[in-house]
Protein backbone atom coordinates (compact mmCIF):
# COMPACT_ATOMS: atom_id res chain seq x y z
CA UNK A 1 0.00 0.00 0.00
CA UNK A 2 1.17 3.64 -1.27
CA UNK A 3 1.39 6.22 2.03
CA UNK A 4 1.85 9.64 1.51
CA UNK A 5 3.23 12.06 4.49
CA UNK A 6 2.24 15.76 4.63
CA UNK A 7 3.79 17.55 7.07
CA UNK A 8 1.18 20.41 8.79
CA UNK A 9 2.46 22.29 11.11
CA UNK A 10 3.98 19.99 13.13
CA UNK A 11 1.63 17.46 12.85
CA UNK A 12 2.42 14.35 10.49
CA UNK A 13 -1.02 13.76 8.67
CA UNK A 14 -0.77 10.26 6.58
CA UNK A 15 -2.91 9.98 3.30
CA UNK A 16 -3.22 6.23 2.84
CA UNK A 17 -3.85 5.92 -1.25
CA UNK A 18 -5.52 2.75 -2.61
CA UNK A 19 -3.37 -0.27 -3.39
CA UNK A 20 -2.99 -1.29 -6.53
CA UNK A 21 -4.90 -4.20 -6.92
CA UNK A 22 -7.70 -2.44 -5.74
CA UNK A 23 -7.59 0.15 -8.80
CA UNK A 24 -7.20 -2.49 -10.92
CA UNK A 25 -10.41 -4.75 -9.43
CA UNK A 26 -12.37 -1.04 -9.65
CA UNK A 27 -10.96 -0.64 -13.47
CA UNK A 28 -12.61 -4.16 -14.20
CA UNK A 29 -15.81 -3.53 -12.87
CA UNK A 30 -15.83 -0.04 -14.71
CA UNK A 31 -15.42 -2.50 -17.93
CA UNK A 32 -17.89 -5.05 -17.36
CA UNK A 33 -20.77 -2.71 -18.87
CA UNK A 34 -20.25 -3.27 -22.31
CA UNK A 35 -17.43 -5.84 -22.37
CA UNK A 36 -17.31 -9.31 -21.47
CA UNK A 37 -14.35 -9.46 -18.74
CA UNK A 38 -12.54 -12.50 -18.40
CA UNK A 39 -10.40 -12.23 -14.93
CA UNK A 40 -7.51 -13.83 -13.89
CA UNK A 41 -6.03 -15.28 -17.39
CA UNK A 42 -3.14 -16.49 -18.35
CA UNK A 43 -2.32 -15.43 -22.00
CA UNK A 44 1.24 -16.85 -22.99
CA UNK A 45 3.67 -16.60 -20.20
CA UNK A 46 1.95 -13.79 -18.44
CA UNK A 47 -0.68 -13.65 -15.90
CA UNK A 48 -3.36 -10.87 -16.49
CA UNK A 49 -5.83 -10.05 -13.68
CA UNK A 50 -8.21 -9.35 -17.20
CA UNK A 51 -9.12 -9.32 -20.37
CA UNK A 52 -12.09 -7.10 -21.47
CA UNK A 53 -13.24 -8.30 -24.91
CA UNK A 54 -16.31 -5.84 -26.19
CA UNK A 55 -18.27 -7.28 -29.37
CA UNK A 56 -20.64 -5.51 -32.09
CA UNK A 57 -22.46 -6.28 -35.27
CA UNK A 58 -24.36 -4.23 -37.57
CA UNK A 59 -26.41 -5.23 -40.02
CA UNK A 60 -28.59 -3.46 -42.73
CA UNK A 61 -31.80 -5.23 -44.56
CA UNK A 62 -33.51 -4.34 -47.58
CA UNK A 63 -37.31 -4.90 -46.84
CA UNK A 64 -36.83 -7.72 -45.15
CA UNK A 65 -34.28 -9.61 -42.41
CA UNK A 66 -34.17 -12.27 -45.13
CA UNK A 67 -32.59 -9.71 -47.47
CA UNK A 68 -28.89 -8.79 -46.00
CA UNK A 69 -27.44 -5.46 -47.71
CA UNK A 70 -24.27 -5.87 -45.63
CA UNK A 71 -23.24 -7.07 -41.95
CA UNK A 72 -19.97 -5.20 -39.97
CA UNK A 73 -18.54 -6.81 -37.06
CA UNK A 74 -15.77 -4.52 -34.66
CA UNK A 75 -13.92 -5.57 -31.71
CA UNK A 76 -12.67 -4.31 -29.09
CA UNK A 77 -10.02 -6.56 -26.85
CA UNK A 78 -8.28 -5.04 -23.84
CA UNK A 79 -5.59 -7.07 -21.92
CA UNK A 80 -4.80 -5.56 -18.52
CA UNK A 81 -1.29 -6.62 -16.51
CA UNK A 82 -1.29 -5.08 -12.86
CA UNK A 83 2.53 -4.74 -11.82
CA UNK A 84 3.91 -3.37 -8.62
CA UNK A 85 7.57 -3.80 -10.24
CA UNK A 86 9.52 -1.21 -12.62
CA UNK A 87 8.28 -1.83 -15.95
CA UNK A 88 11.41 -1.95 -18.11
CA UNK A 89 11.88 -2.34 -22.02
CA UNK A 90 12.75 -6.34 -22.16
CA UNK A 91 8.74 -6.64 -20.65
CA UNK A 92 7.31 -3.98 -22.81
CA UNK A 93 8.61 -5.90 -25.54
CA UNK A 94 7.44 -9.32 -24.13
CA UNK A 95 4.38 -8.39 -23.90
CA UNK A 96 4.00 -6.57 -27.28
CA UNK A 97 4.68 -10.10 -28.48
CA UNK A 98 2.66 -11.65 -26.15
CA UNK A 99 -0.18 -9.56 -27.73
CA UNK A 100 0.94 -10.40 -30.95
CA UNK A 101 0.68 -14.24 -31.01
CA UNK A 102 -2.65 -14.38 -29.07
CA UNK A 103 -4.16 -11.55 -31.20
CA UNK A 104 -5.44 -14.64 -34.04
CA UNK A 105 -7.67 -16.26 -31.86
CA UNK A 106 -9.67 -13.25 -31.12
CA UNK A 107 -10.12 -12.51 -34.83
CA UNK A 108 -12.84 -13.55 -36.48
CA UNK A 109 -12.45 -15.37 -40.05
CA UNK A 110 -15.62 -14.15 -41.78
CA UNK A 111 -16.17 -11.40 -44.52
CA UNK A 112 -18.35 -9.04 -41.91
CA UNK A 113 -15.50 -8.55 -39.82
CA UNK A 114 -14.07 -4.82 -39.77
CA UNK A 115 -12.10 -3.95 -37.31
CA UNK A 116 -10.54 -5.10 -33.72
CA UNK A 117 -8.50 -3.28 -31.63
CA UNK A 118 -6.50 -4.65 -29.30
CA UNK A 119 -4.92 -2.65 -25.89
CA UNK A 120 -2.40 -3.51 -23.59
CA UNK A 121 -3.03 -1.90 -20.35
CA UNK A 122 -0.31 -1.87 -17.93
CA UNK A 123 -1.26 -0.47 -15.17
CA UNK A 124 1.85 0.26 -12.43
CA UNK A 125 2.67 2.27 -9.16
CA UNK A 126 6.14 2.80 -9.94
CA UNK A 127 8.17 5.30 -11.73
CA UNK A 128 7.88 4.47 -15.30
CA UNK A 129 11.47 4.95 -17.37
CA UNK A 130 11.11 7.90 -20.33
CA UNK A 131 12.71 5.42 -22.34
CA UNK A 132 9.47 3.01 -22.15
CA UNK A 133 7.17 5.98 -22.11
CA UNK A 134 8.69 6.87 -25.26
CA UNK A 135 8.42 3.07 -26.81
CA UNK A 136 4.77 3.21 -25.94
CA UNK A 137 3.62 6.26 -27.32
CA UNK A 138 5.64 4.90 -30.71
CA UNK A 139 4.21 1.77 -30.46
CA UNK A 140 1.43 1.21 -32.82
CA UNK A 141 0.67 -1.83 -34.89
CA UNK A 142 -1.65 -2.53 -38.09
CA UNK A 143 -2.21 -5.58 -40.00
CA UNK A 144 -4.59 -5.52 -42.95
CA UNK A 145 -6.86 -9.91 -43.04
CA UNK A 146 -6.58 -10.56 -46.17
CA UNK A 147 -5.44 -7.57 -48.35
CA UNK A 148 -8.18 -5.74 -46.34
CA UNK A 149 -11.31 -7.39 -47.87
CA UNK A 150 -11.81 -9.90 -44.57
CA UNK A 151 -10.83 -5.99 -41.92
CA UNK A 152 -8.07 -4.82 -39.91
CA UNK A 153 -6.42 -5.01 -36.56
CA UNK A 154 -4.91 -2.36 -34.74
CA UNK A 155 -2.92 -3.14 -31.58
CA UNK A 156 -1.58 -0.19 -29.04
CA UNK A 157 0.20 -0.44 -25.55
CA UNK A 158 -0.98 1.96 -22.55
CA UNK A 159 0.85 2.52 -19.27
CA UNK A 160 -1.77 4.06 -16.53
CA UNK A 161 0.33 4.84 -12.99
CA UNK A 162 -3.13 5.86 -10.84
CA UNK A 163 -0.59 7.43 -8.10
CA UNK A 164 1.01 10.24 -10.74
CA UNK A 165 -2.40 10.71 -12.48
CA UNK A 166 -0.10 9.21 -15.69
CA UNK A 167 -1.81 7.75 -18.63
CA UNK A 168 0.78 7.42 -22.16
CA UNK A 169 -0.65 5.74 -25.40
CA UNK A 170 -0.56 6.40 -29.20
CA UNK A 171 -2.19 9.74 -30.02
CA UNK A 172 -4.51 7.31 -32.78
CA UNK A 173 -5.49 5.10 -29.49
CA UNK A 174 -6.58 7.88 -27.52
CA UNK A 175 -10.11 7.67 -27.75
CA UNK A 176 -9.61 3.85 -26.78
CA UNK A 177 -8.68 5.14 -23.11
CA UNK A 178 -10.60 8.45 -23.28
CA UNK A 179 -12.79 6.96 -20.54
CA UNK A 180 -10.02 5.99 -18.30
CA UNK A 181 -8.57 9.14 -18.70
CA UNK A 182 -11.70 10.92 -17.16
CA UNK A 183 -11.36 8.50 -14.49
CA UNK A 184 -7.83 9.64 -13.61
CA UNK A 185 -8.88 12.96 -13.39
CA UNK A 186 -12.07 12.26 -11.08
CA UNK A 187 -9.75 10.52 -8.37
Amino acid sequence: MRTTEILTGGNDVIIQEKPLHVFTNELMNKYTHLYDVYRDEQVGDLHLPFIAVYKRRDERYMITKKIKVYGVENQQIVYGYSSTEPITEQFLKRFQETIMTSMNEYLPQNKDHMSTIFVGLIITDQQVDSKVLKEVVRFRKLKFLKYGLHGWAEIYIAIINPYEKLLKIHPKGKAFVSSLEKMLREE
